[in-house]
């Protein structure tokens, strides 16, 4: 991937996600769901309750975040560090964050890390299903 097309992706994921968290947030009473595994399967997908753990998190209560799901404070962690990130790397003309991407990608190939977020991610799996029935 170039990194022109890099920061592109990534700008677009961030405004979708900030249009989405803004959706939920200003319109309590509409039920939103972009879930399409929960919608056929009926059971939770992993990250089934991350809008509203960040929701939580932006009202200042950790513990409903942590029961709604877990991988929501890693997403406020990112909604809130990536613009900054990307907005130094352009003012400063610098690619910190497609050099940091590189790295990453690299060091998750396959190995006993990745390995471990698997596992992570199906215990959170797992956890959904558990509190959803």
């Amino acid at each position: 991937m170039t990194k022109k097309r890099f920061y592109f992706f990534v700008s677009i994921v961030c405004g979708a996600g900030y249009s989405w968290l803004f959706l939920n947030y200003f319109n309590h009473s509409a039920r939103w769901s972009a879930c399409l595994f929960h919608t056929i399967t009926t059971i939770p997908c992993p990250s089934c309750g991350t809008t509203r753990s960040v929701m939580a998190l932006l009202q200042g209560n950790l513990r409903d975040a942590l029961h709604y799901n877990p991988l929501g404070i890693v997403v406020f962690f990112i909604a809130i560090v990536l613009p900054i990130w990307i907005i130094i790397d352009v003012f400063m003309r610098k690619e910190t964050l497609f050099e940091f991407y590189n790295r990453i990608n690299k060091k998750f190939a396959f190995n006993i890390v990745t390995i471990l977020i698997v596992l992570l991610l199906l215990a959170n799996w797992i956890w959904n299903i558990y509190k959803y029935t």
